[in-house]
């Protein structure tokens, strides 16, 4: 009888062994999901990232085999916050972008192709922002455009899609020195923009990052 409930107790211990190392398991592997998830989500937020962090989050949950039950993912948003369910445990992260660590603060900017007026106005935002606001795209050619264009149509599987990130060559103010790109503090920005009356305007709803010479469109 002792050699059975001996027997019983080691195998209760073994079962219950198992069942902590797979909870254990699943938890370190839903924080995996969540933190990658969150990160992508960030990454997408970027001028160039493509525009759905909530799409990447979930793509880069499901491939550990999460699914994404919170995403608090605003398009050109600077944090992003993920919650991850994976069997009977969840996991969450948080990521916040600081634009002012991925290259060191400048009031300088590239003004080559620019119109006059749109360079000086950008000039005076980045100068009032004291290096919270930075020019990331100016002016592009004509041969840029059509790499950016490419680039979507192969992430978009066609023009449909693509064409709500990236003009189609030929027809981006950027082209024309009407239009930059901006990183940073863009809230900020636009304060400014009001602040000092600065002729700049944000034409792009999904593109929060994306600033015209006010006016330029006719």
């Amino acid at each position: 009888m002792a050699v059975c409930l001996s027997t019983l107790l080691t195998f209760g211990c073994a079962v219950f062994t198992v069942d902590v190392g797979r909870v254990t398991w699943q938890r370190a592997r839903a924080q995996t999901a969540a933190d990658a998830a969150v990160l992508a989500a960030a990454a997408e937020s970027g001028p160039y990232g493509g525009g759905d962090p909530k799409l990447q989050a979930r793509r880069f949950a499901s491939a550990t085999g999460a699914g994404v039950v919170e995403c608090l993912c605003d398009r050109g948003a600077t944090a992003m916050q993920v919650k991850v369910t994976l069997g009977q445990v969840s996991a969450q992260a948080r990521a916040v972008l600081d634009p002012s660590l991925l290259r060191p603060a400048s009031v300088a900017f590239d003004r080559r192709g620019l119109q006059p007026p749109l360079a000086a106005a950008v000039r005076s935002l980045v100068s009032a922002a004291h290096g919270a606001v930075r020019v990331i795209s100016g002016f592009r050619s004509a041969g840029q455009q059509s790499v950016l264009w490419e680039r979507a149509l192969r992430r978009y599987d066609g023009p449909d899609e693509a064409r709500h990130w990236v003009a189609r060559p030929g027809t981006s103010m950027h082209e024309r020195g009407l239009a930059v790109d901006l990183a940073g503090d863009l809230d900020l920005a636009a304060r400014l923009i009001q602040q000092h009356h600065l002729p700049l305007w944000r034409p792009l709803p999904n593109e929060p990052w994306h600033f015209e010479l006010l006016g330029s469109r006719g």
